[in-house]
């Protein structure tokens, strides 16, 4: 098998529509996880890049991949995590898309728009030093945060209920062995 295919392979399910909406909510349930993780990684290394690390002036005219390559390795490193994140939330909202799920589409279509305006403010942060891009950015990064905080509470809210659904289904379909029945005590007659 080529490599090619070994890659069409892993990565068909993930943006399989038929495969999320047989997984429902909780196909989402990893990648926010992913999503989570990635964005308390990004805060921590928005604020060492904030306080410690002193960000070169960047031409206006270079690309991101040039600026990535000669800026510090903390500041290399949350453009990364940016990147992925970016990828990871996409991914998202083409799962919370083939759900048909409302509210699953709109929190997931926050956190990606809070992702891609603090991708932009880091962008102009590098570019011109403005605190107010910094502070943006920041601010977008918590509220993708809590949008993605949300969609795991609302995974987690439907969990017991799908739970429950499925042991009443195991439950139906597994034949009942015959159970005696009970008798009914019989009243005494008394000696006359």
């Amino acid at each position: 098998m080529n490599m090619f295919g070994m890659l069409q392979e892993r990565l068909m399910p993930i943006f399989s529509a038929t495969n999320a909406r047989r997984m429902g909510r909780a196909g989402l349930r990893q990648v926010c996880v992913i999503a989570l993780t990635g964005l308390v990684i990004q805060l921590a290394l928005g604020m060492i890049l904030n306080l410690y690390v002193a960000i070169p002036a960047a031409d206006s005219r270079v690309s991101f991949l040039r600026e990535v390559e000669t800026a510090p390795a903390v500041l290399t490193a949350h453009a990364l995590v940016a990147l992925l994140l970016l990828a990871t939330a996409g991914i998202m909202l083409l799962r919370a898309i083939a759900l048909r799920d409302m509210p699953v589409i709109a929190l997931v279509a926050a956190g990606l728009a809070a992702l891609l305006g603090a991708f932009a403010s880091g962008e102009l942060f590098v570019r011109s030093d403005k605190s107010s891009a910094s502070l943006s950015m920041a601010i977008l990064t918590s509220i993708a945060l809590l949008c993605y905080v949300g969609l795991q509470a609302i995974i987690f809210r439907q969990r017991p209920q799908a739970q429950e659904a499925q042991a009443q289904e195991a439950q139906a379909q597994v034949p009942r062995a015959r159970e005696p029945q009970a008798r009914e005590p019989q009243p005494r007659e008394g000696r006359r």
